[in-house]
């Protein structure tokens, strides 16, 4: 190894003889003793935890075990299925063809135009000729706490009214 003189290294007498060599190492965790794990399990809290933990497994064995009894595409989508519900993130969808999207989108229009058009026909089949009257200008419910008012006659420029 070959030491650069620098201006500095020129001044120091002896630089060879004053050059240190240092090592990272990084800091390893300490491990845990396994006299404090057995401590922890004889707590009741934790036997509780285990319990889960083996149902969770045994949860999870039992699904993987009616997975084996699917056709392969069902057993695909099961997975998939199983992996979402684990945490994973679902997957994206196909790509499809623009131009043949939006001809699906036109089909499905017609066909909910189509569907709307039998129920109408239908609803206007059994309501038969049923029509409401309409009634001009009825508006007997406001005036019923007033009364109604009428002209008798007129005479001499003076209008005589009857309740």
């Amino acid at each position: 190894m070959s030491l650069i003189m620098t201006k500095a290294a020129l001044a120091m007498k002896n630089p060879e003889n004053n050059f240190k060599f240092v090592k990272f190492e990084a800091h390893k965790p300490k491990k845990k003793n396994t006299v404090d794990s057995d401590n922890n399990e004889t707590k009741p809290g934790s036997q509780q935890s285990s319990k889960d933990l083996d149902l969770k497994k045994i949860r999870h064995e039992v699904v993987k075990f009616g997975m084996s009894g699917f056709d392969p595409t069902k057993k695909e989508e099961a997975r998939i299925a199983l992996a979402v519900s684990l945490g994973a993130k679902p997957p994206k969808k196909e790509y499809i063809n623009y131009k043949e999207l939006m001809e699906k989108r036109k089909q499905e229009k017609i066909k909910d135009t189509e569907e709307k058009q039998q129920m109408r026909s239908k609803s206007i089949l059994q309501t038969g000729g049923k029509k409401k009257k309409k009634t001009n200008n009825d508006v007997g419910h406001l005036l019923s706490s007033y009364g109604k008012v009428k002209l008798i006659f007129s005479c001499n420029s003076k209008l005589y009214i009857s309740l």
